[in-house]
């Protein structure tokens, strides 16, 4: 039964009523947004295009891939392909070649130098060669200037093979190499006073060895 001390509801009872802060369940629940985090397995979302995505544009300070040589044996790289003086034909590359005239009392040495192409210089080598050996003994001093300028052709002859065959044609023709050195008549009277110095600096040296 009630007693006499059950509180019965009076003018001072105070009734709660939803205020201005009261926190309705569920009101801060975290919305999904852009920043919400899918898993814990999944740690690298794929980028997507946005605005501010670079996108490689070819501009003024591109520097473009180098091209491949399209010649080689030595020719001058960076830059135009070089052409003959003579016929007018490429590649072609600078080429010095010596010569060396004795006629006793005097003598004169001679050089060809330019650039050249493959053909050209292998006939200007050819007969500058050819004429030394032949014209270049005649005199004293020649006797000795005559073996360093052959020796030093040779030196233009290794220049000469790493020229390649010409690929772009000339204005005219190149020269005709013809025959090697040893195949022509100058080559082959040359000779004799070639053995002839060779065999004289033999001598000298196996005769110092000797005494």
């Amino acid at each position: 039964m009630p007693g006499p001390y059950q509180q019965a509801p009076g003018p001072y009872q105070q009734p709660q009523a939803p205020g201005a802060y009261a926190q309705a369940p569920g009101a801060y629940a975290p919305a999904p947004g852009p920043y919400a985090q899918p898993g814990a397995a999944q740690y690298a979302p794929a980028a997507a295009p946005g605005p501010y995505q670079q996108a490689p544009v070819p501009g003024p300070y591109q520097q473009p891939q180098a091209q491949a040589q399209p010649y080689g044996g030595g020719m001058p790289v960076g830059g135009a392909m070089q052409a003959c003086q003579l016929c007018g034909a490429g590649p072609a590359a600078q080429v010095t070649v010596r010569g060396h005239q004795g006629m006793l009392i005097i003598m004169r040495s001679l050089r060809r130098r330019g650039t050249m192409c493959r053909p050209c210089a292998l006939a200007t080598f050819r007969e500058m060669q050819a004429n030394t050996m032949v014209q270049g003994w005649w005199g004293p001093m020649s006797v000795v200037i005559t073996p360093i300028t052959l020796l030093i052709n040779l030196g233009a002859l290794s220049t000469i093979r790493r020229i390649p065959e010409p690929v772009v044609a000339g204005h005219r023709p190149p020269l005709n190499p013809g025959k090697s050195v040893f195949k022509r008549p100058q080559g082959i009277l040359g000779l004799v006073p070639l053995c002839l110095v060779v065999g004289v600096v033999l001598l000298a040296v196996v005769g110092m060895a000797a005494g």
